[in-house]
């Protein structure tokens, strides 16, 4: 086990970090809800840093096994779950809009929707990728660089654009 590791066990206390994590000493972890991290998972920053961030206490962000994560913002309002084996470069994933969508809902001082997200395992995504609430990326698949992500995307598919849109499966 790393000094850092060590470092991440004794100042988050309330989340998980499961057998084999490796991370670096400036993970943001913040909020009220828990983040849990399976076996074997490794985080960098070496294209930016890491943040995980959840807004409730009943919020969560659940890492996979053998999953690993560099420069991604993860921000859960309900959950994101991410898959065995995973890639998550540096992109956005986040499941709430914040605030009310409209004018008058806003007004009436209505809360944001949030829905949750759903990453599959083997999925890949690439850098300067947004992932919206209420996603499932499917097991395989690819949400290419930059890449606006609103919709499902199915199993083995490779997403990209704004909208993301699919460009070839497996």
């Amino acid at each position: 086990m790393s000094l850092s590791t060590i470092y991440l066990r004794l100042r988050y206390r309330r989340h998980h970090f499961g057998p084999g994590f490796l991370g670096p000493w400036r993970l943001r972890i913040r909020g009220p809800g828990r983040v849990n991290f399976g076996r074997d998972v490794r985080v960098r920053n070496a294209s930016g840093r890491t943040a995980l961030l959840t807004f409730a206490p009943e919020s969560r962000i659940n890492i996979g096994d053998r999953v690993e994560i560099d420069g991604a913002g993860l921000m859960a309002a309900s959950m994101i779950d991410v898959g065995d084996d995973a890639i998550i470069g540096p992109c956005l994933v986040v499941d709430t809009d914040f605030h009310a969508v409209g004018p008058s809902r806003r007004q009436e001082g209505a809360s944001a929707t949030r829905r949750p997200i759903h990453i599959g395992r083997t999925a890949w995504i690439q850098g300067k990728a947004t992932i919206l609430k209420g996603v499932s990326v499917g097991e395989g698949a690819v949400v290419r660089w930059g890449s606006l992500v609103a919709a499902d995307v199915a199993p083995g598919a490779v997403v990209m654009g704004n909208p993301a849109v699919e460009v070839s499966g497996r």
